[in-house]
């Protein structure tokens, strides 16, 4: 509008008479002498307005005259001709300017408005993005996206942090549990060893005894016996890969039901369990009368597990407390017995140790963490002043 309003008043200076024209009239005297006169009229204006004019002869217009004069109409010419060259071209350039600089200035603002735009809204969510797909890429989940903005962007941005943070849980777990069965794994290879290399004695010395005759029915008896052990211990071994196979395709079927009714139902079984084995269950039952979202049999599953193991080292007693917070369902259960090995507790030694050794630690422990890791929760091991403490936390 400024550059509109100062170009329209400098053409208006260079020719403020702009709708006016320039009339040249010849005067010939009665002696015969010519006097040039020019006149400034307006487009459209009557030429009878022109008091130094008047027509006398209707027949020809163009030779008015009066007594001894005569009037001759020389030229008409446009107020911008009597211009001079510069100035008829800086009044071309005002009209153009006039006419350009509303697109010119349209499409300028617009350039610079989408600079600012993308320097002031785009660009740190972009590079935050970009950066955040090249770690991916990079296969690194470890970062972060922050960028709070209340915009689209900042959607956009929290919205890929949480796929990120999605992705890295999942991958965390997924990494957990290949570590864990690659730990399992390694550690039946390793126990296989010792069976086998039983077995393998044995087929020795009876390929010898039978070659020399150095067997008697004494010794064939107590090798058969002793591999017999071999083979049952092999056995074991497999059915522990078997089982722990077996839980991780299992799927979690949860159901509303009563907190309170669910650990009351668990409770009595474990008491039945506990009382043949001679050994006293005390349980200990904070849980409001109110629904959860829980699979029943895989919680029981679990306990079974914990308490089966608990009652092989338990000495006189075992305790369980059932607790319910912030939707966590948490049940501790303890014994009197030797407690687990340090070197387990302290994760120098992740290796499967199955029932049957002379450790606080089984096949049943392993697939119980499975089953709460399945659950959205976990399982915990520690030791106490009076012996072992397993804690498993279920999400509900």
């Amino acid at each position: 509008a400024l550059i509109i309003a100062g170009c329209a008043s400098f053409r208006h200076w260079l020719l403020p008479d702009y709708d006016m024209a320039y009339l040249t009239i010849e005067k010939t005297m009665s002696d015969g002498s010519a006097i040039n006169s020019t006149v400034l009229l307006e487009y459209g204006q009557d030429m009878s307005s022109i008091p130094s004019i008047v027509a006398e002869d209707d027949d020809a217009p163009e030779q008015m005259t009066s007594v001894g004069e005569r009037y001759s109409l020389q030229k008409i010419e446009k107020s911008m001709d009597s211009l001079t060259p510069k100035r008829k071209l800086a009044y071309t350039v005002c009209g153009f300017t006039m006419f350009a600089a509303p697109t010119i200035l349209a499409f300028t603002a617009i350039f610079f408005c989408s600079i600012v735009f993308y320097r002031c809204k785009l660009k740190e969510p972009l590079a935050l993005m970009a950066e955040a797909t090249g770690q991916i890429a990079a296969r690194n989940l470890d970062f972060a996206i922050k960028y709070d903005s209340p915009d689209e962007m900042g959607g956009l941005c929290r919205s890929f942090e949480n796929m990120r943070a999605a992705l890295y849980e999942n991958n965390k777990e997924m990494w957990n549990m290949l570590e864990e069965r690659r730990l399992m794994q390694a550690s039946v290879a390793h126990d296989l060893r010792n069976p086998i290399a039983i077995i393998q004695g044995y087929t020795e010395y009876m390929q010898k005894g039978l070659d020399s005759g150095g067997l008697d029915r004494e010794k064939t008896a107590r090798i058969v016996i002793n591999l017999g052990v071999a083979a049952k211990r092999l056995e074991q071994y497999t059915e522990s890969v078997r089982l722990l196979n077996q839980s991780e395709e299992i799927q979690t079927e949860r159901k509303a039901v009563s907190a309170l009714k669910l650990a009351e139902s668990i409770s009595d079984d474990l008491s039945l369990m506990a009382e043949n084995c001679e050994i006293r269950l005390q349980v200990t039952n904070h849980l409001p009368d109110e629904e959860i979202m829980v699979d029943s049999a895989l919680l029981y599953r679990v306990l079974e597990n914990i308490v089966n193991n608990s009652l092989r080292y338990a000495n006189r007693v075992i305790c369980i407390h059932f607790t319910l917070e912030e939707g966590l369902l948490s049940v501790e259960v303890k014994d009197d017995g030797a407690g687990f090995p340090p070197d387990i507790l302290t994760g120098k030694s992740k290796k499967l140790l199955i029932a049957g050794e002379d450790v606080h630690m089984g096949i049943g422990l392993s697939i119980s963490r499975l089953l709460c890791q399945k659950h959205g929760g976990s399982l915990e091991m520690s030791n106490t002043a009076g012996g072992a403490c397993v804690k498993i936390s279920l999400s509900v």
